[in-house]
């Protein structure tokens, strides 16, 4: 079976208090800490990825903090540029840039360029059970 989605096809949903989100494509559970995305049946195809997302955050906006038990994220910058908290540390990226959040870490991206921040957010399922603690 061949799996095709258009963004412009999806309808958004509001990312950590702050962000579109456009849920492209997603495992078949729901995991810690993601959001409340709906997706049609066909498009949870994912296994090891739990999900695919195109996202937007506006000037001087950030997302909440917040963390996830069962899997790590990457955010692939395609426009913008703005700062990235992830635990203790802090970093500025730009667009072209690539962003790797481990589990269990507490992280937040603002917006404090002059235009709409656009990226690419990647989940990757650990295999861990949030309810025990590893």
């Amino acid at each position: 079976m061949i799996v095709v989605r258009n963004w412009r096809n999806v309808y958004p949903t509001v990312a950590h208090k702050s962000g579109v989100d456009w849920r492209l494509l997603s495992m078949v559970s729901k995991t810690s800490g993601d959001i409340d995305a709906e997706v049609e049946e066909k498009y949870k195809c994912l296994k090891a990825i739990t999900y695919v997302s195109l996202a937007h955050l506006q000037p001087t906006l950030s997302y909440e903090k917040h963390q996830h038990q069962d899997h790590e994220e990457l955010y692939y910058i395609i426009n913008g540029k703005g700062k990235i908290r992830i635990g203790d540390e802090e970093s500025l990226f730009r667009d072209g840039d690539i962003i790797y959040i481990p589990e269990r870490t507490e992280h937040t991206i603002t917006n404090n360029g002059e235009e709409m921040i656009e990226f690419l957010a990647f989940g990757g399922f650990m295999g861990i059970n949030p309810n025990t603690k590893n």
